[in-house]
């Protein structure tokens, strides 16, 4: 329960003070516009110390020092500024500020709870990346210089260079889990996901009151309703794809993992740029801060960020300045530089195969042809300006990533196929929101007030049932889920967190090499249990983890422990006998694994050579039993 009553004064911690700072940057009361703004300039504020921090290998006080420092040095310029400005908010003001922003509130929390029906995605611990990030958040503090370990497993990685480096927000959550005391699955998979979910609602909310608000005021009173299109990404992404309504890479991420640093950049990063940039006739100075101080931002949640941010900024400035006259000379040669560097640059046979293949899928799509529709809807009904230059940037965007020769560009800054395949999943997002934005304000435009309202309730109940529908089947109800979430209140497996404990007391400060099965299954989901072992254990090295996340060579011994290796402890663990012991000896031997963990109620031996049972898990209702063995 002081889980939750922490997560619920965070909230309220980063709701108040993003507004505020917000509030004091720009001197309005838009609660949208100050709430982005806020949380931009928070980040960013933070970002550039964090980076300082682990790349130059700090401990991890010295985060918590500038994190004080620098909330300190809001605080004060928010008092400056409100004391200079004689900011007041009536009560009239909080009166109005309720009813236009209520539906934000409403639709990030619908959201959260209908993440909490991928319970099978959660105990997976999302197909097994949780491992490594929930790993750094709760290890950070455990080592002198954090920053290069491996947190999988527990190892150091000896100051392997990677551009993990510039992700920070798991060093800011790691600063909050240990102020507040906090459990981290609770931390991440309940608050930082519906912080970033309400980030999200809010970013489409102020899209709609940038570009289809300006062009009629009385529509205010609808936008904050127009992230409902949200709800049809909960659906799951068996049927998403079976039923060939949207085929989007790590598209299960917005509905279990929407706490990663990556899910802002991959949800929300071309319709940042949008939103601050596409109404402007020209690009100054100050917009081209603006952008580095975003771009910052992004880049600290996920490096997928930079080719996000290049490929919508290139076709946002060349829709700025496509005119019939000399500025369009600004766009033309925008263009034409980008072909060159494209035609310089090397080609990418493979990634470009995946990314077609994707687009091809998408274009035959259900969603797809409905939206297309809606575009042409748009077209004809609003025929206005604006319309024609988000599409123009959204059709650039395809070209950037299609056309041979100049999608060189957009994949030599991906680096991976995959990271590719992500900025053609945040494309596809930023498609469908603002095509639904422009079919909410043409319905507004052609209809009366009670039809308008009956479209938002119907396109709500309708997009909720599909998702809700999507999650009937075989042990994925949503009934089903809700009921193992509430049966397990940490939002992880009672019994791996008991499982954790139980090692930290027999660890006693000390390191423990650890091996133990990869999957087991709890609460009738498959549940991997080595690589979340060192989240919910400060002394545990997971061994069994490195099949997942290797150890680099740097690390002899244990860079040679593979899945081969693994399997044969696996084996033992299936068979429990003597004779896939002795096979397993030579692997305890050379290393040293000091502990190991078995699954499985069968297990009556009290030892093995000389390791010898010394505590036992045993979960019920779960179905699930461990056995520890330590040797002496």
């Amino acid at each position: 329960m002081l889980d939750y009553i922490c997560g619920f004064l965070y909230l309220f911690w980063i709701l108040c003070l993003c507004y505020f700072l917000g509030t004091a940057i720009t001197n309005k009361k838009s609660f949208t516009t100050n709430f982005l703004l806020g949380y931009i300039g928070y980040t960013f504020i933070l970002t550039v110390g964090f980076i300082l921090i682990q790349v130059l290998g700090l401990p991890w006080a010295f985060a918590l020092y500038y994190f004080i420092v620098s909330i300190l040095a809001m605080i004060i310029f928010i008092v400056y500024k409100f004391k200079k400005n004689g900011f007041r908010i009536s009560r009239d003001e909080l009166v109005n500020g309720f009813k236009n922003n209520y539906a934000l509130f409403i639709i990030a929390f619908i959201l959260l709870l209908l993440s909490f029906a991928n319970v099978h995605i959660m105990w997976l611990n999302n197909h097994l990346d949780d491992g490594y990030y929930l790993g750094r958040i709760s290890r950070l503090t455990s080592y002198q210089n954090p920053y290069y370990y491996n947190f999988a497993v527990g190892l150091d990685e000896q100051h392997n260079f990677n551009s993990y480096l510039f992700d920070v927000w798991e060093l800011e959550a790691s600063v909050y889990i240990n102020i507040l005391r906090m459990n981290v699955f609770v931390f991440c998979r309940v608050f930082l996901n519906l912080q970033n979910y309400f980030l999200l609602v809010v970013t489409v909310c102020e899209f709609a009151k940038n570009t289809v608000c300006k062009l009629n005021e009385k529509f205010k009173k609808y936008v904050q309703w127009t992230p409902i299109i949200l709800f049809i990404f909960t659906i799951i992404m068996i049927v998403a794809t079976s039923f060939k309504l949207m085929a989007l890479q790590d598209y299960w991420q917005f509905s279990s993992a929407m706490y990663l640093g990556s899910s802002i950049p991959r949800t929300m990063g071309i319709l940042w740029v949008l939103l601050f940039f596409i109404d402007n006739d020209k690009i100054t100075f100050k917009h081209i801060l603006q952008l580095i101080i975003m771009s910052v931002v992004l880049v600290s949640k996920s490096s997928i960020a930079i080719p996000i941010v290049f490929v919508a900024a290139m076709a946002t400035l060349i829709s700025v300045y496509t005119q019939f006259n000399k500025t369009g000379f600004i766009a033309i040669g925008t263009l034409v530089l980008l072909i060159i560097l494209g035609l310089i640059l090397p080609n990418n046979d493979q990634t470009f195969a995946f990314v077609w293949d994707m687009y091809k899928s998408n274009f035959k799509s259900i969603v797809f042809l409905s939206f297309v529709l809606v575009y042409i809807f748009a077209f004809v009904v609003i025929r206005k300006p604006i319309v024609f230059k988000i599409t123009e940037v959204l059709v650039l965007i395809i070209g950037f990533m299609l056309i041979p020769g100049l999608c060189n560009v957009y994949q030599t800054l991906s680096v991976y196929y995959f990271v590719s395949l992500r900025v053609l999943t945040c494309l596809f997002y930023t498609l469908y929101i603002v095509g639904f934005v422009f079919l909410l304000y043409g319905v507004f435009t052609l209809t009366n007030e009670m039809l308008t309202r009956g479209f938002i309730l119907l396109m709500s109940v309708l997009f909720l049932f599909m998702s809700s529908l999507s999650y009937f089947g075989a042990k994925k109800s949503m009934i089903h889920s809700m009921e193992v979430i509430a049966q397990n209140p940490k939002f992880v497996p009672n019994s791996i967190y008991e499982l954790g404990h139980k090692l930290d007391e027999i660890a006693d400060g000390k390191e423990l090499y650890t091996l133990m099965p990869q999957f087991v299954t709890t609460d009738t989901y498959l549940t991997s249990l080595a690589v979340i072992a060192t989240s919910v254990s400060d002394d545990v090295i997971s061994v069994s983890a490195i099949p997942r996340f290797a150890i680099n060579d740097q690390n002899n011994l244990y860079s040679n422990f593979n899945l081969d290796l693994q399997t044969v402890f696996e084996n033992f663990n299936a068979n429990k006998n003597q004779e896939s012991f002795d096979e397993l000896v030579p692997i305890l031997n050379e290393f040293s694994i000091q502990c190991f963990v078995l699954e499985g109620k069968d297990n009556a031996q009290d030892s093995y050579n000389d390791y010898y049972k010394v505590d036992t898990v045993n979960d019920d209702r779960a179905g699930t039993y461990y056995s520890i063995y330590v040797k002496r």
